[in-house]
This record gives structure tokens, C-alpha cells and sequence, in this order.
């Protein structure tokens, strides 16, 4: 046999079989793509199809709170699944409907965040919420302890000193006038989350606003650039001016938790989760819990890893938890019968003097200050957006979400479904009564997420805000300055009002 002839035939079929399967991927890739897009033009869609760069072309140039309402309106007229396009290429799937809400989140399916979360890598990098995968499980399972009912129960004392200072700066500085609560109550929860999970107590106040305005600053930044579809990609972005504040504002903030983590790093020692007495495993805030993790056991988190969680908690531990005070201050403020019904509420447990403080049990008691808090995080849900990556298919009777695709909902649509929630836009507390919400589905009501990924710090969040409660409404009677009519609301990574929010304190006992 003639070995030239061999090769000159061998090469050629080499060739041949490397183009079939070229082929084969590129039309087994461009039948997906065809089918995605015809599965996409099949869902419904909010206020019709816009020409190019769809929904984002008519936010252009919109303030935040303009395209806060104008998203609220598409939201009404839409049904609870719907398609919203942000760029010649790009589409989201809205879901708002409880049903196909819990086929999206609601299980271990799809558990990887959308692109949006993207924008934050630079700032959260890949901590608890933005990361998927085993690394998501790996941290969850980490911090998860940090917030056992055992550690709450330390936590109390200093939700209670912090209520006192915030209470104490109210009498001195702003008793009968209008105040605007927001910076207030902010620094009420930094200073909070600061000493209990991380276990650092912050001194210079100055810091902590540099940290909340990086904070703000990030907010805005992330809203222009969730709009506007050709600063989605870094290499465009970074030739912006919104590169150099965003720079700034992540600098400001990694050296804030850099400084928290120097300082609860220095003489720390390692433990060991042992039993006690009570055979219940004696727990450790968030921030020792991770540097134990790293001090004995490298392959479970690095230092990299440490920032990415302080960073994450830092901001949502008290940004959100600060937003919900202050619009569950606001309502109280404006239903006066019910804030009485509280303060007695209050005072049947602990008595009008405010020397007797709260401890968990107590706490445990005050259902009707419960319902209202819920009642306030179901009309002012501080975080606006969940959105998640379809890992399969996801069938709806309004059509077949592909694989792929981008799934959000805006909670602030799914708790104000009148389906669901009649009249509701109504403070109403009794909505969360055990027979009131006996028979409403599950994921009509998601102000902490739900399903794998809903929120750690959850039990955290509602034993801080009675404990606020508790001292402000023993103290003071509220009285309304802005009302829900009166106040514009924005959203960027939490829902917020424009101007702020402004509530009379005036003594209870003079």
C-alpha cells in the first residue's frame, strides 16, 4: 500500500469530519437560538414592543422615581408574566404572578442570579448574594449559625442600648419639629449591625457617612446603567465618568469593612462549636464565624472571601432593615389608632417605663407590632428586585419561559396585586392575622425572598426593628409630617423615598 496515498487521503477525511462537527454545533447553537427567541416573542408583553432598544429607550434620560412609576404602570396593564426588552438583543422575563413566581424561585432549579448582579462585582465581588453554585452553598452553610435563635438572644441588649442612643438624640436635638428620619434611623442599624455581627463598635461617625453616601452613590450609578443597555459592557463603561465615582464609592466603602475586619482580627482567637450545658451549640457573630472559618481551615473561605461577606451583610444588614423602620415609622405616624393599639400592646408586656427593656420573650409577644411591621414590608419592600437565570424551561399558561433566560420580579408589584391584597394600597395590619391569611398563597408575600435563597438575617431584621419600636413608641407619640400621598418613591438597590421621610416626635409623658 502506498503510504502517500494514505496520508493524501487522510488529511482530507480529517477535514471533513472536523466540519461535520462544527456544523453540527453551530446548527445545534443556532436551533436553540432560534427557538429561544420564538418561545420569547410567544410570552405576552408589557405596554407592546418598542422599536430597538425596547423599554430602555423610553426610561432614557428618566430620573429614577420617573421610571420607579413608569415601570409600576407597564406592571398594572401587564399580566403576571410578562416580557420586557432593554436592548436590540437583550429581553427579561417579568414574573409577578404568586404561581409562577414559586416555579422560579421556589425550588433548588434556578438558582444562579441574573446579569444585573453583575454590575456589584466589584463592590460585593462574589459574596452570599451574588454568587451561585457550590460556592453559594458552601457560604450559606458557613453562615447560617450567625444568625441561630442563640445568638439573637445576645444581640437584644445591644438592640436595646442603640434604641436608647437614637431615642436620647430625638429628645435632645429634635423633639416637636418635623425631622426628616432617614439619616437617623440609618445610622441607628450601621451602628447595630456593626456591634452584633461583626462585633465592632464604630466610633467615628464621620466614617459611617462616608460609607452611606458610597452607598448612594452606587445606587444611582447602578440605576443609569441598568437602563441604559450600552454601558452594560465593562469595556464601555469604564471609558465613562461613572467609572471614576464608581471607583470612589467602592474604595470608600472596602476600606470601611476593611477597617471593621483589621480590628475584630486583632488578638482573635479561634473556637470551637461545643455543647454546653444546655446542649445547644454555643454560637458566634457573623464576623468571628468567618475569620474561625478561615484561622482553621483555608479551603473553606480565604481573605478575599471575608471581605466579600462583611461587604455584603454590612450593606444589606442595615440599609435595608433602615429602610423598613422608616416607612413603618411614617405609616404608625399616620394611623393613630393603631400606633395606640401598639403602645398598649407594648406596655402590657413591659410597662410604660422605659428602664424595663425588652428581652427575646418579650419581644416574641408583640404580635400586633409584628403585623405591622409585615404590613410595612409588604407595601414598602426595601429590596425592589429578585431575578434569576432559567436553568430549564419553565412552563406558564401564559407561555414557556426558555432556558436562559433572565427572570425577575419586582416585589413591590406582587404585594400590591389586588388579587391577592384587596385594596391594596391600604395600611391595613390585620391583612397578616392567622385567619386573614389563611388560604393566600405563599409567594404573594416575599419582602425576605423565598424558597433556597431567601433571607439569612430575617429573624435578625424583625427582633431589631421591635426593639425599636418598643422604645420609640413608650417615649414618643408620632405624629405625621409626609404620608404615603405626600412622598415620591425611587428605587436603585432598595426602594427609597426621593426627599426623604419626616415625622413629628412629640413626648408621651410630659
Amino acid at each position: 500500500m502506498d503510504l502517500r496515498n494514505s496520508e493524501t487521503l487522510f488529511l482530507p477525511a480529517l477535514i471533513i469530519v472536523f466540519l461535520l462537527i462544527l456544523f453540527f454545533y453551530l446548527f445545534k447553537s443556532l436551533k436553540q437560538f432560534v427557538r429561544y427567541w420564538i418561545l420569547i416573542y410567544k410570552l405576552p408583553t408589557g405596554h407592546g414592543r418598542q422599536f430597538f432598544f425596547g423599554h430602555a429607550g423610553r426610561l432614557f434620560m428618566k430620573r429614577p422615581e420617573e421610571g420607579f412609576n413608569m415601570a409600576r404602570e407597564w406592571s398594572q396593564k401587564a399580566p403576571p408574566v410578562y416580557t420586557m426588552f432593554l436592548g436590540p438583543a437583550s429581553v427579561f422575563v417579568a414574573v409577578i404572578g404568586p404561581v409562577e413566581l414559586e416555579q422560579v424561585i421556589g425550588s433548588m432549579k434556578h438558582m444562579e442570579k441574573s446579569k444585573g448582579y453583575h454590575f456589584l462585582h466589584r463592590w460585593l465581588e462574589q459574596g452570599l448574594l451574588t454568587s451561585s453554585g457550590s460556592k453559594w452553598q458552601k457560604r450559606r452553610k458557613i453562615l447560617t449559625p450567625a444568625f441561630h435563635f442563640s445568638i439573637l438572644l445576645d444581640f437584644v441588649d445591644t438592640f436595646n442600648s442603640e434604641t436608647n442612643k437614637f431615642l436620647n438624640q430625638i429628645e435632645s436635638k429634635y423633639l416637636n419639629q418635623p425631622v426628616n428620619i432617614v439619616p437617623l434611623i440609618s445610622d441607628f442599624t450601621l451602628l447595630t449591625m456593626s456591634e452584633t455581627s461583626m462585633g465592632t463598635r464604630l466610633e467615628e461617625h464621620q466614617e459611617g457617612l462616608k460609607y452611606k453616601n458610597a452607598i448612594a452613590s452606587l445606587g444611582s450609578i447602578l440605576y443609569y446603567r441598568i437602563i441604559s443597555p450600552w454601558l452594560w459592557h465593562n469595556a464601555i463603561f469604564d471609558l465613562t465618568s461613572f467609572r471614576k465615582q464608581e471607583y470612589s464609592a467602592v474604595k470608600t466603602l472596602h476600606n470601611f469593612t476593611n477597617q471593621i475586619i483589621k480590628k475584630r482580627s486583632e488578638n482573635f482567637k479561634t473556637f470551637n462549636e461545643e455543647f454546653g450545658n444546655s446542649f445547644i451549640k454555643r454560637k458566634h457573630p457573623l464576623l468571628d464565624v468567618l475569620l474561625n472559618a478561615f484561622v482553621k481551615n483555608k479551603d473553606n473561605i480565604d481573605e478575599q472571601g471575608i471581605r466579600e461577606e462583611v461587604n455584603t451583610f454590612m450593606f444589606e444588614g442595615h440599609d435595608t432593615t433602615a429602610m423598613c423602620l422608616n416607612f413603618t415609622t411614617m405609616l404608625l405616624a399616620c394611623h393613630r389608632e393603631i400606633q395606640e393599639e401598639v403602645y398598649q400592646e407594648i406596655v402590657s408586656i413591659l410597662g410604660p417605663d422605659l428602664n424595663n427593656l425588652p428581652s427575646y420573650s418579650d419581644l416574641q409577644q408583640l404580635h400586633l407590632l409584628e403585623r405591622c411591621i409585615k404590613e410595612g414590608l409588604r407595601l414598602y419592600p426595601p429590596v425592589p428586585l429578585i431575578a434569576r437565570k432559567a436553568s430549564e424551561d419553565i412552563e406558564t399558561k401564559y407561555g414557556i419561559i426558555p432556558k436562559d433566560a433572565y427572570v425577575f420580579t419586582h416585589v413591590y408589584d406582587v404585594h400590591r396585586n389586588p388579587d391577592h391584597w384587596p385594596d391594596p394600597d391600604t395600611f391595613d395590619p390585620s391583612r397578616h392575622l392567622p385567619e386573614n391569611s389563611k388560604g393566600r398563597h405563599p409567594f404573594s408575600y416575599i419582602p425576605f425572598s423565598a424558597g433556597p435563597r431567601n433571607c439569612i438575617g430575617q429573624r435578625f431584621a424583625m427582633l431589631e426593628m421591635k426593639s425599636f419600636f418598643c422604645g420609640v413608641l413608650r417615649k414618643f407619640i408620632l405624629q405625621p409630617v409626609d404620608t404615603p400621598e405626600t412622598i415620591t418613591l425611587c428605587q436603585d438597590m432598595i426602594i427609597r423615598s426621593r426627599d426623604g421621610i419626616r415625622v413629628k416626635f412629640e413626648l408621651r409623658n410630659k
